[in-house]
């Protein structure tokens, strides 16, 4: 096998693990169904991976310094049968204790692949092909998912990654690899400003694959499928980002943070329940997110410590960030996802009580509206069960289109605040960048 097969093998399985972190984004709205669970819960399925990946991944990191191969023998093996697991369970905490272990091969996978570039390669061509699979796999993750999840159901999101992951395998055959020598000690990190950047923006960005994914498909009734089109417009803008031709980390990464910025304050303020409506200001987020992660990801890698432990502190950074993301934005949005289904209640009733239909016929639509809204507890309510066994006619088209269209705008309402929240997150990396542009820039 030549080294070239190699290095694609070992990054294929880098870019698999990290994105993983948002890979199943657009499949939460079926697992949700699926386990009958309420929105705070199904968030779990992401903050438990990327809360026991960012705890992990640098003492991962520094048993990667010493066994490179083993290391990520082991992490290969155990995210690969992990991931199995997770297409197959039958249960919620099932699903969550299999991705707390996935969680923990990915960190031993993502930083000893980093360490075995780094001695087969070079650290510098490792740190930027390393980098390169990182953004690559996060800002992929919700297209490929959303795209699965309609063609064969999320739990081959999860099934598929199994073998992709284990063929990185026979990237270690008939090779033995001894690691190169390091200097002893726990050497100061010299890229605080770039790492707290880092975190403050994946924070931000959980807005754009997390909320955003929630929007199209719960809020707007998107099919999954149809929802990984519109989302894969992040990837391509993110690709297309080093042609803006930026030079220097603090360039990229203050510019990059802006563009995100002002791609989440313009989804937090959209003019209407359109999923195009999204697209500029995911091109801006998708540009934001090729340079500033880029950037600040090989700031964070450069220093006088081994790659993997540079690696290690990068990837606790950037999945300490998706967790804060939850843990701030998912209770601002399920609050207002209360006030805002209300209101919608409110108006739907108006719109019920006007309809020219018979007061039976009235009253039957108003309580089999209401039995769906409980039913759907904390979540936003499929209106259309109140219709389905009902004889539509005219009339009750339009109280149906009427009742679909209060709750569009509840549910672009309900994630307003969540999406200008992130934007302030975003906002926070630049003013760190600008703080410790000195540094970053060494």
């Amino acid at each position: 096998m030549s080294d070239r097969v190699r290095r694609i093998l070992l990054l294929l399985a880098v870019a698999t693990a990290l994105a993983d972190s948002s890979v199943v984004t657009l499949a939460l709205p079926d697992i949700l169904r699926q386990f009958n669970v309420q929105i705070g819960e199904v968030a779990r399925v992401l903050t438990s991976y990327n809360a026991i990946l960012a705890l992990g991944a640098i003492p991962a990191a520094y048993l990667a310094r010493r066994r490179p191969r083993q290391v990520l023998t082991t992490g290969i093996v155990v995210f690969g049968l992990a991931s199995a697991v997770c297409g197959l369970a039958g249960n919620f905490d099932l699903l969550l204790g299999a991705r707390c272990i996935q969680a923990v091969g990915g960190a031993l996978l993502i930083t000893a692949a980093l360490e075995l570039l780094s001695i087969t390669d070079g650290e510098a061509p490792a740190a930027r092909s390393w980098a390169a699979a990182g953004v690559a796999g996060a800002a992929i993750g919700p297209a490929v998912g959303g795209a699965l999840t309609q063609l064969a159901g999320w739990e081959w999101i999860f099934l598929l990654q199994a073998p992709v992951a284990l063929a990185a395998l026979f990237a270690l055959r008939g090779r033995t690899v001894h690691p190169a020598f390091r200097p002893r000690g726990f050497a100061r990190h010299p890229h605080l400003p770039a790492l707290s950047a880092l975190t403050l923006l994946s924070a931000a960005l959980t807005a754009a694959l997390f909320l955003l994914v929630l929007l199209l498909v719960e809020g707007w009734r998107l099919e999954p499928l149809a929802a990984a089109v519109i989302v894969s417009v992040m990837p391509a803008a993110a690709f297309a980002a080093p042609r803006l031709g930026l030079r220097g980390p603090v360039a990229e990464a203050g510019v990059g943070s802006l563009l995100v910025a002002g791609g989440l304050l313009a989804l937090g303020l959209l003019p209407g329940a359109s999923p195009w409506w999204t697209v500029p200001p995911q091109i801006l987020i998708g540009l934001g997110l090729g340079l500033a992660v880029t950037a600040l990801t090989h700031a964070a890698l450069a220093g006088r410590s081994p790659q993997a432990i540079h690696g290690g502190w990068t990837i606790a950074a950037r999945h300490l960030g998706v967790v804060l993301g939850l843990i701030v934005l998912v209770p601002i949005f399920q609050a207002d996802l209360d006030h805002e289904r209300n209101q919608a209640l409110q108006a739907g009733t108006a719109i019920v009580l006007d309809a020219n239909v018979s007061p039976s016929v009235k009253i039957g639509v108003a309580r089999d509206v209401v039995a769906v809204v409980d039913a759907a507890d904390r979540r936003i309510p499929d209106i259309n069960k109140a219709f389905a066994h009902r004889k539509m006619t005219p009339a009750l088209e339009a109280v149906r289109s009427g009742l679909l269209d209060e709750l569009d705008r509840a549910a672009t309402h309900a994630f307003s605040r969540s999406f200008l929240a992130a934007a302030a997150l975003a906002l926070l990396s630049l003013i760190v960048v600008l703080v410790g542009r000195r540094e970053i820039e060494l």
